[in-house]
């Protein structure tokens, strides 16, 4: 299957010169190593996830108590890696956002209005190490899940768990968010068709 215009890419498609620590919102992917099915299963087209998984799902959830300008959008961990949307937001806004979708604000469709557009000066060096930037907010979340995954799983080394960097699409208008959220929200499902499609085939020959 090709990939869908609106996700990153296999490659890194960070913007020189762009400052990702401005408010906007953003499509992340962060793959474990080896792409290693750590997470979970596929089950009904649906994820059941592992302690592992579990893990990761708390820690995702956990973003905005250590990050007070981030809300989340939809998000879902899959077996080898995480999908999910962070909108980062300016100090008023969230504090506003937040009272406006009673502190959910997955359910506020409000939330696309804090899309980046791409054409504006940019304001830092691109690779610059920004307090608050997405480049922040990844390693501090795959920084979590390795040390909790240490403390209650045996064997697991916090240096062997993730895939080195991650990648991000800026979204940048109402449109490209909606596609955004439709393909997390239908990303079990194409797995498992996916993987049915995939037995069927083998077993026939």
């Amino acid at each position: 299957m090709r990939d869908e215009p609106f996700l990153p890419r296999r490659r890194s498609v960070r913007l020189p010169f762009f400052d990702y620590s401005r408010p906007g919102a953003y499509f992340l992917t962060i793959c474990l190593r080896d792409k290693k099915q750590l997470f979970g299963k596929v089950a009904a087209h649906a994820i059941e996830l592992s302690t592992l998984g579990r893990i990761a799902e708390e820690c995702w959830l956990e973003i905005p108590a250590h990050f007070p300008v981030v809300r989340l959008g939809p998000h879902v961990i899959m077996p080898d890696h995480v999908h999910g949307i962070v909108i980062i937001q300016s100090p008023t806004n969230a504090d506003a956002g937040a009272a406006a979708s009673g502190g959910n604000p997955a359910k506020d469709h409000r939330r696309a209005r804090y899309i980046v557009p791409l054409r504006e000066k940019p304001l830092r060096e691109f690779a610059e190490s920004i307090a608050g930037s997405v480049a922040t907010i990844v390693a501090t979340f795959k920084a979590a899940v390795a040390r909790q995954a240490a403390r209650e799983l045996s064997g697991t080394k916090s240096g062997m768990l993730w895939q080195r960097g991650y990648y991000e699409h800026v979204i940048r208008n109402e449109q490209d968010f909606q596609n955004a959220c439709e393909y997390i929200r239908m990303n079990p499902a194409r797995r498992a068709f996916e993987l049915e499609y995939w037995q069927k085939h083998s077993n026939g020959r």
